[in-house]
C-alpha cells in the first residue's frame, strides 16, 4: 500500500475537475514514478493516458487502487479488485454509514467482498501520503518528498492536509500518513500496530473520532510507552462534538472520563487541538528525553517576562530566582536601566548585539537550577524595514544562538512571535521565516509564541515523567 509499483484510478472523468482527475494530477505533479492506469466505462483516453473499461481489462499487475466513483458502484469495483488480485485500495468516495443506513449496508457489502482478499483504506477518506513510495493525497502535489520519522493516523482528511502543511514550520517530515475515514478495514488499531513495528517511525500522531477495538488499541499504545510516543487528539468529547463525529465518519465518540482513564493508563499524550498536536509532535524531534520543569527566560522586554511567568504557573513550571553569582555575571552584560538581571531576564531590547546574546545564553544555560532555557523576542525581524538595520546584524544573532546551542547541554527553545502584519509589511514575515528556518536546520525548536512553547513542553515533560516512572517500576 505504501510502496506500490502501479496505481489504478477508478472514477476519472472526461472532465478535468472530477475527484479522480484531481488525484491523477497531484500524483503526477508529486512525481510518482510507477505505472498509472485509468479506468472509465466508455473513454479510451483521458488526459493523455489510456483508459480501460474496468480493472479486469488492465493487462498488467495492479498494486494499489484509488476509488473516486460514486458510492453505489464501489462494491462492484472492490469485486473487480479481488478478481484482479489487487492487494490494497483507498476509497475516497463518501456517502456511506456517515449519511444513511443504506450507506452502512454498502460498507458491510464492501467489507464482505474484501475480507481475506485485500486491504482497504476508507471509505470517506483522503487516503495515503507516502513520501518514499511516491504517493500523495489531495490536495498535495507540493507536500515534502523527503521521508521522516513521524507516522500519522487520522480519521479526518482535512486535518491531515493541514498537519502536513503545518509541519513545514518545524522542519518535520513523515514516514507515512494515512487518512482512513470510516475505517471499515484498516483503522486506527491496525495502523497503530503497523507504526509500532515500522523502524522508520519513531513518533506517532493521531486524530481519532472513534475506536473499533478499544482493548487491542489500549494494549498497543501501552506497549509503546517510553519507546515511541503516541500523541492523540481525540475529537468528539463534548456532547455537540459527539453528534458531529457521528455525521462525519459514523463513529461512536466515547465518554470523556473513559478517555481520561485511557491516557492515564497508557501514557499516550492527550492534546486538544490542531496546533497542540502539531507543536507537541514536533517537540519530540528536538529534545532529549526528560522532565523539564525549572525554566529560565531571556527576553527583550519586561512585559515579555511577566507574560511568560503567568503562563508558566498555569502549566506547573517553576522559574527559579537568580543567584547572586548569576546576577553578577549578567550585570556585566546588561545595562542597569530598563532591564532585569533576575529570572526572567530582560535585556531591555530585542536588538541585543550578537556577541552579548551569545554570552548571556551561555551564562544562563550553565545555571544548575534550570532544566531548559527559552529565548523570547530577541529577534525583532522588523528592524530592517522599520529602522534600516542591516540584515547582517540579524544573521549574526542567528549564528550566535546556533553556536551556543552546540556548546550547551540543556534544551534551548526560541520564540519567534508570529504577528498579524498588514500586507504592506510582508517582508517582515519573510525575515521571520528565514530566521526560523536557519534555527530549525540547526536543530533548535522554534515556536510562534510562548504559550504554544510551554504547552508543548508541558506535554513532553509529562510523557517522560510517566515513562520514567514505568521504567523504574519495571
Amino acid at each position: 500500500m505504501f510502496y506500490p509499483e502501479s496505481v489504478a484510478i477508478v472514477g476519472v472523468s472526461k472532465r478535468t475537475d472530477g475527484a479522480g482527475n484531481q488525484f491523477l494530477q497531484v500524483l503526477q505533479k508529486f512525481g510518482y514514478s510507477g505505472r498509472i492506469y485509468l479506468v472509465h466505462p466508455t473513454a479510451t483516453e483521458i488526459e493523455g493516458l489510456k483508459a480501460y473499461p474496468s480493472l479486469k481489462d488492465i493487462p498488467d499487475k495492479v498494486d494499489f487502487v484509488n476509488i473516486s466513483a460514486p458510492a453505489p458502484y464501489v462494491p462492484q469495483i472492490i469485486a473487480d479488485c479481488v478478481a484482479k488480485g489487487v492487494p490494497a485500495a483507498e476509497i475516497f468516495t463518501a456517502g456511506f454509514r456517515e449519511v444513511s443506513e443504506e450507506g452502512h449496508k454498502l460498507e458491510l457489502e464492501i467489507k464482505k467482498i474484501a475480507a481475506g482478499n485485500m486491504r482497504i483504506v476508507g471509505p470517506n477518506c483522503f487516503g495515503v501520503y507516502s513520501p518514499a513510495g511516491g504517493l500523495t493525497l489531495l490536495p498535495g502535489p507540493n507536500y515534502p518528498r523527503e521521508s521522516g520519522n513521524v507516522g500519522v493516523i487520522s480519521q479526518s482528511g482535512g486535518w491531515v492536509g493541514e498537519f502536513i502543511w503545518g509541519s513545514d514550520a518545524f522542519n518535520m517530515n513523515f514516514s507515512q500518513v494515512v487518512s482512513y475515514g470510516n475505517g471499515i478495514d484498516l483503522n486506527e488499531v491496525s495502523l497503530l500496530e503497523y507504526f509500532a513495528e515500522d523502524p522508520n517511525t519513531t513518533v506517532i500522531a493521531a486524530y481519532l473520532e472513534g475506536i473499533n477495538d478499544g482493548d487491542r488499541f489500549r494494549k498497543t499504545v501501552s506497549s509503546l510507552r517510553g519507546i515511541k510516543p503516541v500523541i492523540i487528539w481525540k475529537g468528539g468529547l463534548s456532547e455537540t462534538g459527539k453528534r458531529a463525529v457521528n455525521s462525519h465518519t459514523g463513529s461512536l465518540a466515547g465518554d470523556r472520563s473513559v478517555w481520561n482513564a485511557f491516557f492515564k493508563q497508557t501514557g499516550a499524550v492527550p492534546v486538544s487541538g490542531f496546533e497542540e498536536l502539531l507543536d507537541t509532535t514536533a517537540l519530540f524531534n528536538y529534545l532529549s528525553p526528560g522532565n523539564y520543569r525549572n525554566l529560565a527566560f531571556i527576553g527583550g522586554g519586561g512585559g515579555v517576562g511577566v507574560a511568560a511567568s503567568d503562563i508558566c504557573e498555569g502549566f506547573g513550571f517553576k522559574i527559579p530566582q537568580s543567584t547572586a553569582e548569576i546576577m553578577g555575571e549578567m550585570s556585566k552584560l546588561i545595562p542597569a536601566q530598563g532591564t532585569s538581571i533576575k529570572n526572567p531576564f530582560d535585556t531591555g531590547s530585542p536588538n541585543t548585539p550578537a556577541q552579548v546574546l551569545e554570552r548571556l545564553v551561555k551564562i544562563v544555560a550553565g545555571w544548575t537550577e534550570i532544566d531548559a532555557l527559552i529565548v523570547n523576542r530577541l529577534f525583532f525581524y522588523g528592524l530592517r524595514q522599520l529602522m534600516g538595520e542591516h540584515l547582517a546584524e540579524q544573521d549574526a544573532r542567528v549564528s550566535a544562538i546556533i553556536k551556543v546551542k552546540q556548546q550547551i547541554d540543556k534544551p534551548l527553545l526560541v520564540v519567534l512571535e508570529e504577528l498579524a502584519y498588514g500586507s504592506d509589511k510582508i517582508d517582515m514575515e519573510r525575515d521571520r521565516r528565514n530566521v526560523r528556518d536557519a534555527l530549525l536546520k540547526a536543530g533548535i525548536y522554534v515556536t510562534p509564541n510562548v504559550y504554544r512553547a510551554l504547552r508543548a513542553l508541558h506535554n513532553y515533560s509529562e510523557y517522560w515523567k510517566g515513562a520514567g516512572m514505568k521504567r523504574k517500576a519495571s
